[in-house]
C-alpha cells in the first residue's frame, strides 16, 4: 500500500522532531533542522500526488475571466483573459502572466474602469486568502531558539 504525500512528509517531520533534535549540539543547527521543518510542513500543504492545489487557483482564474468578460463596454486595448482548460501549471501560470498584463494595463490608466479593477482586487484577495490557507504555520520561535517554545512563552 502506497503512503499518502502527506503521510510521507509527516513522517519526515516526526524523525527530525523525535530523533534528529534531541540530539544535534547547537542552537543554530537545531534552528536549521526547524528550517527544515518549515519547508516540509509548506510542502506538504501545497504539494500533492493529485492537481488538488491548483484546482482553486484555477478556479480563480476562470472566475475573474468570467466577471471580466460580464462587464459591459470594456476598452479595446485591455488584455484579454482566456479561460483557463485545466488544473495544471502551464494553464495556472498563463493565467498568472494574463493577469500581470492587466494589473500593468490598469497601472497606466487614467481612470481604470472601476467594474474591472474590482473584479481584479476580488480575485487578488480571493488569491492571497488561499496563499494564507495554504502555508505551513511560521516557525520563528523554534528556528531562532533552536527548539520548541515553553507553552508560557509569547
Amino acid at each position: 500500500m502506497n503512503n499518502s504525500f502527506a503521510r510521507l512528509i509527516e513522517g519526515m517531520v516526526d524523525v527530525l522532531r523525535r530523533d534528529l533534535i534531541p540530539v544535534m549540539d547547537g542552537e543554530f543547527a537545531r534552528g536549521q533542522a526547524y528550517g527544515v521543518i518549515f519547508m516540509l510542513e509548506s510542502l506538504k500543504l501545497r504539494g500533492d500526488w493529485s492537481p488538488a492545489f491548483l484546482g482553486e487557483q484555477v478556479a480563480a482564474l476562470r472566475d475573474l475571466h468570467d466577471a471580466i468578460a460580464a462587464v459591459p463596454n470594456r476598452p479595446a486595448d485591455m488584455p484579454s483573459l482566456s479561460i483557463p482548460l485545466a488544473a495544471d501549471v502551464p494553464s495556472r501560470d498563463l493565467g498568472d502572466r494574463e493577469v500581470a498584463a492587466l494589473i500593468d494595463w490598469l497601472a497606466v490608466q487614467s481612470s481604470p474602469p472601476v467594474a474591472i479593477q474590482n473584479a481584479l482586487d476580488a480575485y487578488l484577495t480571493r488569491q492571497i486568502r488561499y496563499e494564507l490557507t495554504t502555508s505551513a504555520r511560521p516557525m520563528f520561535a523554534e528556528i531562532s531558539l533552536g527548539r520548541e517554545p515553553d507553552k508560557d512563552e509569547p
